[in-house]
């Protein structure tokens, strides 16, 4: 028996299973990810010596008719190989994506226990349609829209190295900025558009802007790079993120769960600006939860310009000991809770 971690696409959908397999590594349970073909899913598991296999899948809403049959096609191709990969006896867990759906059907196929868990505060297509055939249903949070089936809330499963820093005590004026993996040409902008009040406010910045984005966040940056040189550091993509992110007094991101799970179990403040192009606007309820208990603060994309980032940072500055202790105690980490639901000892 082995568990199937299928999913991918982004690092949302890949990092609470890896953050799971965790834990089956601890107790010498075999696991195999099936994952999309895009390469980010390659780029992260391949270090960790990881086993997987890439699934060429596309998406099928929102396409030209070519689009479409291309995508039912690239579809059964992937479940014919996932049907070779997936043995009777094995327990497949879902974390969203097309490149869920081929191993979610082999496992129907083959009476395997199937499972699945939802990242975001809206359920997606993929688990909204095999959430009916899932043993359990596993949230991030509670009142999660569209949601299905046997339904466990977990919160969202974060690898052991964010729990394991000691959350940051003193307050230096320091500033991430994470774009997540592909970068967000929005934060790009507004960070350098904003960056002569960040510097005159006394702010340090760290800005993650994307491989991709790199060139061109360096030209809207001009020469200010080399004239603020000493307050900010640009790069396209951090390696080791939870350790950057502990030295930040503040956060400024995009709020897909597992941006705002990670940043929680950091116990940082933040400013969240939610994509406003997400499925039924889930990044902006993914942050809401946090915004509801004292623990960042939300600008809207259509409001996000330099004033309301100013006054988000200041505010967050001017408070910094009543927002950090917002977070409280720690609590009972997700990939221990689905662990246990696994029911594998």
């Amino acid at each position: 028996m082995k568990v199937i971690f299928a999913g991918g696409g982004t690092g949302g959908h890949l990092y609470p299973a890896v953050a799971i397999s965790e834990q089956l590594k601890k107790n010498n349970i075999s696991f195999y990810f099936m994952v999309s073909d895009r390469g980010i899913e390659k780029n992260i598991l391949t270090p960790l010596g990881y086993e997987f296999e890439e699934q060429k899948v596309s998406a099928f809403m929102g396409v030209s008719i070519f689009g479409k049959i291309k995508a039912v096609f690239n579809m059964l191709s992937a479940t014919l190989r996932a049907l070779k990969v997936v043995k009777k006896g094995d327990k497949v867990v879902l974390t969203g994506g097309f490149a869920a759906a081929p191993s979610a059907i082999a496992a129907i196929i083959k009476g395997c226990d199937l499972y699945l868990h939802e990242q975001n505060s809206v359920m997606g297509l993929v688990n909204r349609i095999f959430s009916k055939f899932s043993k359990k249903v596993f949230l991030s949070f509670e009142n999660t829209k569209n949601a299905k089936g046997r339904i466990i809330v977990t919160g969202n499963p974060v690898r052991e190295v964010f729990y394991s820093l000691e959350p940051k005590k003193d307050y230096t004026n320091s500033i991430l900025v994470l774009g997540g993996s592909q970068g967000s040409r929005k934060i790009n902008t507004l960070i350098c558009n904003s960056i002569d009040e960040l510097v005159n406010n006394g702010f340090n910045i760290v800005h993650q802007c994307g491989k991709k984005l790199y060139d061109e966040t360096m030209q809207m940056y001009g020469d200010k790079l080399d004239i603020y040189d000493n307050k900010i550091t640009l790069l396209p993509y951090i390696d080791n993120a939870a350790e950057e992110m502990k030295k930040a007094d503040i956060i400024i991101s995009r709020s897909g769960a597992g941006a705002v799970f990670e940043i929680k179990a950091l116990k940082c403040p933040a400013i969240y600006i939610p994509f406003a192009g997400a499925s039924e606007n889930h990044q902006y309820y993914n942050a809401l939860n946090e915004n509801e208990r004292g623990r960042c603060i939300i600008i809207d994309e259509k409001n996000a310009d330099t004033k309301a980032l100013i006054n988000g940072l200041n505010e967050i500055k001017n408070n910094i000991e009543k927002y950090r202790a917002a977070f409280g105690k720690d609590v009972e980490k997700s990939s221990e809770i689905i662990f246990k639901e696994l029911e594998l000892v």
